[in-house]
């Protein structure tokens, strides 16, 4: 294996577990890193809310690559640049905030300093603590957006969301080139519909000449399960969705009894055999 992919919440680590993983894990993946890996961490988070792991790790040492807001923003730990993006307009991220507006719910947009709201609601509250992130409460929208928006977020109660999410879906779909993605009961992610995880890691192995084969992945939502199919070395968990389970080639314990160590130990034995 010459790249190891990792989802955080609900694979690394529990969800809205913070900033880091436990200290197992991060020398199991130090330790893959001295013997050659190269390391994608791949998250729906904001970059905000993976790059301290990335520090954690030391990738700011050995390089890789931090793929965050569900593929719409890709960071090159070695050369310390951003690799790709996939951004909103501005006229798009305007009418999403109106739509908000016209149902109550509430709507952020992340600029690189900070996150800005309409209105706090626990989705944000929980992504606030879970990424240590600012959120900006404010009805001066034109004020605070200045700077390339890669994810807007949908946030209400999760009866709430899920009664509008074909609406939303549509309305998508018929005024903007965005698409909606349900990252938590509180929380819908809008990004860009060119983006996707499985796309955002396809561009860098492409880059780095690197096969799927040579490659192994761990997730547990429906935005891994084509990376996991395609790899050579593909886990979920226990708490991973059914469509991980059908195709990965390794289930490991769920995430709250990490189960990744499993997956990383199997990993350090196969490049230990090829040393």
């Amino acid at each position: 294996m010459k790249v190891i992919v990792c989802d955080l919440d609900g694979s690394l680590m529990p969800n809205s577990a913070g900033l880091y993983v436990s200290e197992p894990v991060k020398e199991k993946l130090i330790e893959l890193q001295k013997k050659g890996c190269l390391i994608i961490l791949n998250s729906a988070r904001i970059f905000q809310g993976v790059y301290p792991l990335a520090r954690q790790i030391k990738m700011d040492e050995f390089g890789g690559y931090v793929i965050s807001c569900n593929g719409c923003h890709a960071y090159n730990m070695k050369t310390q640049k951003v690799e790709f993006s996939y951004p909103i307009e501005h006229d798009q991220v305007r009418w999403l905030w109106d739509y908000a507006q016209k149902y109550k719910m509430g709507m952020a947009f992340t600029q690189p300093d900070y996150a800005v709201c309409n209105r706090m609601k626990l989705g944000f509250e929980l992504d606030q603590k879970n990424c240590d992130l600012d959120y900006i409460v404010t009805n001066h929208r034109d004020a605070y957006l200045k700077q390339e928006v890669v994810k807007c977020t949908l946030a209400d109660d999760p009866e709430i969301l899920e009664a509008h999410y074909d609406e939303v879906k549509e309305e998508l779909l018929r005024k903007t080139d965005l698409i909606v993605i349900q990252s938590t009961p509180e929380l819908y992610d809008i990004i860009s519909r060119q983006a996707s995880k499985h796309t955002a890691v396809e561009r860098i192995l492409e880059k780095e000449n690197v096969t799927w084969e040579e490659t192994s992945v761990i997730g547990d939502s429906y935005g891994d399960v084509e990376s996991i199919r395609l790899c050579g070395f593909g886990c979920t968990l226990e708490n991973g969705k059914p469509e991980c389970k059908e195709v990965a080639d390794l289930i490991v314990p769920s995430c709250f009894e990490e189960g990744c160590a499993v997956w990383l130990d199997q990993l350090l034995e196969k490049v230990n055999e090829n040393h």
